[in-house]
């Protein structure tokens, strides 16, 4: 693993054009789990699994179970998760100019919180609120605020669902974001890529738009893109120590 290494702090340190791609074990190191697991005693609480709750048309007939489900399990673990030392490299990365963006599904908008500002939210964000009979984005507080279990929008005297701005099953990707997220992919220098995230649309997609030779796949299984990846770094830890040991120079 020592070669692998030496190998990833050349690529970062030489490249200004990085694209990062972050999933679930991203959040994890930074105290958000990962919500759709079901432990003992999860459908007492919930009834529902969590891939049928997270559907838009569950939110429409059972919103009582949607907004339980998400202020225990979304958003009051979003509420205290940190950013992680993975989270802030990646900042200093933006800020020294080297990373350009970062693409990932969490919904969780850690890596603003560490002070990144280029992340495309494919999936979409808790830190933001949504009423689609209005069709406004509302304040972050409208749902954690909320004086009733289900939040209600009050403009002008609306009265239908403020629900959090993330992509629900049954409902469309942004097409103008997986775009872009194309365009960043396609001419990345160097791409790391989450292994947790290979599980997530669209990433595999993106992928496949990637022209360079300098892929790092981190902690996933073997995989079709293995063949393609200039770098494999599996069982080496969290990303936090992956980072720590790179001894990058911010």
């Amino acid at each position: 693993m020592i070669s692998e290494f030496y190998t990833l702090k050349k690529w970062i340190t030489e490249s200004d054009n990085i694209v990062c791609i972050t999933g679930r074990d991203f959040s994890k190191e930074a105290g958000f789990p990962d919500y759709r697991i079901m432990e003992e005693g999860f459908l007492d609480t919930y009834r529902y699994t969590p891939q049928e709750i997270l559907k838009v048309s569950f939110l429409q007939r059972y919103p009582f179970f949607f907004y339980k489900f998400f202020r225990d399990r979304m958003l009051q673990p979003m509420l205290e998760a940190k950013p992680s030392f993975a989270h802030e490299t990646l900042a200093k990365l933006e800020q020294a100019g080297k990373l350009k963006a970062i693409l990932t599904v969490n919904i969780d908008g850690i890596h603003q919180e560490a002070d990144s500002r280029n992340v495309l939210e494919l999936r979409g964000s808790m830190m933001r609120n949504w009423c689609a009979k209005c069709e406004k984005f509302l304040d972050f507080s409208y749902i954690p605020d909320s004086p009733t279990p289900i939040a209600y929008c009050n403009v002008d005297m609306c009265g239908d669902f403020v629900r959090p701005a993330i992509v629900l099953g049954e409902e469309p990707y942004d097409l103008d974001l997986l775009a872009q997220g194309m365009e960043l992919v396609k001419a990345a220098d160097v791409l790391l890529v989450d292994g947790s995230s290979m599980d997530e649309f669209p990433v595999p997609n993106l992928l496949k738009a990637y022209q360079g030779h300098k892929l790092v796949l981190f902690n996933t299984p073997p995989l079709v893109f293995d063949k393609i990846a200039g770098l494999l770094i599996r069982d080496a830890g969290t990303f936090s120590e992956i980072f720590s040991q790179l001894e990058l120079e911010l």
